[in-house]
């Protein structure tokens, strides 16, 4: 049964609902809830009554599984109300800062900017290894503290994971697991979309260090891969200044992960509370055939009454997401996230940023250098200054360059949106920007050119209207 209750300083208050939404996403920092308020006088009043800051605590036949602050509230035409919380991590994801944190382990990292932001937490385990930089740009405190896990992980293999619970911030040293839920078609499945695809595949690798005659390669490469799908290399100029056979480490590395048929399953299934983002799942689907441990990308239970389904998005591994160091040596602009691999990339953020706050939005309009445009416009627009023509329109835009993964985003990248023009369709692309780093970017729209996010956990927007990510450059 659903419960959900308002948490004020000095009293608790259960408000009437008829659905509730619990999400999450893996390395995406918070969770939230949507919860659609009962449309009577009664539910009309807690809508009213709740505001923004509010504390939410949301239960499932008793059991606690969330408690966050509300950041959102909506009320259409139609009387449909609706509450948007998340959990503590938010706060670490919006709010940014710099640091030293030489010489500092993960914990008491965590610690010190959970003190900074006044962000409850739980007692920390030593993570014994010290991994803490020094952060002369101004980045979100999630990214200081997933750059902490990943170096953590690299020089001693234990990886950690930061959650909210119970109002506070938590650290947890994830291992093996050795139980793990079983979905299955004719058991807890109620339907599956499973797809295999090449298009995020290399058969070769190939990373370059340095600058000039003192530039450095290694090409590593997968015989078998090569022999079925061709060459397809992935090239990449890395920050470090690696010696040979460094570099041929981490091209193996990179290789390893990229090669072969890349599988995503997707399954609406019975709900099961603790399946959530980063977990494991053990999938069985004798049809495809499909017997294996699968890891949890993207979750969304839904409860209404009685019953709670979810909707998964599973993948093969449950690897960090790689990111640049975050270090007084990272360029200019991209303080956190996968850097573009050119200059052009990151000439293009540059020029993006520059236009923040200095456009007007005009549906169909190209003259950005007068101070308005559309979305569309304005991406053709900067595009063009470094030399790419990107053409007219949306439609147009997501045909160029190529797609890729949502977790290998660049600064420089094309990002599409849908659903945001009514008369085109729920599916159909209706809106792009340009990726400043991994999960946000500049966009030219109604409320003018703008930096925002693009993912779920960190834009009620256009998190729900995420499309694509194209490579251009």
């Amino acid at each position: 049964m659903i419960e959900l209750f308002l948490v004020k300083p000095d009293y608790m208050m259960a408000i009437p609902v008829s659905t509730v939404t619990w999400s999450g996403q893996r390395y995406q920092a918070a969770r939230k809830i949507e919860a659609n308020i009962l449309y009577s006088d009664t539910g009309l009043h807690f809508y009213q009554q709740v505001i923004e800051g509010d504390t939410l605590l949301f239960k499932w036949k008793g059991n606690e599984l969330f408690r966050g602050t509300v950041f959102n509230r909506s009320r259409n035409k139609n009387g449909q109300l609706t509450l948007t919380a998340y959990d503590m991590l938010q706060y670490f994801l919006i709010n940014k800062d710099i640091y030293n944190f030489l010489g500092k382990r993960l914990d008491e990292i965590l610690v010190k900017m959970c003190k900074d932001s006044e962000v409850p937490h739980g007692s920390f385990v030593n993570t014994k290894e010290k991994v803490g930089k020094v952060i002369d740009q101004e980045t979100p405190l999630y990214d200081i503290a997933l750059r902490a896990m990943i170096d953590t992980h690299k020089v001693s293999k234990r990886k950690f994971h930061i959650y909210s619970r119970l109002g506070k911030i938590h650290l947890t040293e994830l291992k093996k697991q050795d139980i793990q839920w079983v979905l299955e078609v004719g058991n807890n499945i109620i339907d599956y979309t499973y797809d295999t695809s090449i298009e995020e595949t290399a058969t070769r690798v190939k990373l370059a260090s340095g600058e000039g005659d003192k530039t450095v390669t290694a090409i590593v490469t997968d015989s078998e891969g090569k022999k079925q799908f061709g060459v397809i290399q992935h090239f990449e100029k890395v920050s470090e200044s690696l010696n040979k056979s460094a570099l041929t480490k981490k091209g193996k590395e990179i290789l390893n992960k990229k090669k072969g048929v890349k599988k995503k399953l997707d399954v609406e299934a019975l709900g099961i509370e603790s399946a959530t983002s980063g977990n494991a799942i053990y999938a069985i689907i004798d049809d495809i055939p499909l017997k294996r441990t699968m890891y949890i990308d993207t979750d969304i239970h839904t409860f209404v009454g009685n019953k709670h389904t979810m909707n998964l998005h599973l993948i093969e591994t449950n690897d960090f997401p790689e990111m640049e160091e975050l270090t007084s040596s990272a360029p200019s602009g991209s303080s956190t996230g996968t850097v573009g691999g050119s200059p052009k990339a990151q000439e293009v953020v540059t020029l993006a940023k520059s236009y923040i706050g200095r456009l007007k939005y005009d549906y169909g309009g190209k003259n950005i250098a007068r101070g308005s445009g559309d979305c569309s416009g304005f991406t053709k627009f900067i595009y063009k200054k470094v030399g790419i023509d990107i053409g007219d329109g949306t439609a147009t835009q997501i045909k160029k360059g190529r797609k890729i993964d949502p977790s290998a985003a660049q600064a420089g990248d094309l990002v599409f949106f849908k659903g945001t023009i009514k008369e085109r369709g729920p599916n159909a692309v209706s809106h792009v920007g340009i990726v400043t780093k991994p999960g946000y970017c500049v966009s030219l729209g109604n409320s003018g050119c703008k930096e925002h996010g693009y993912l779920r956990s960190n834009h009620p927007y256009w998190g729900p209207k995420f499309m694509q990510i194209n490579r251009v450059l």
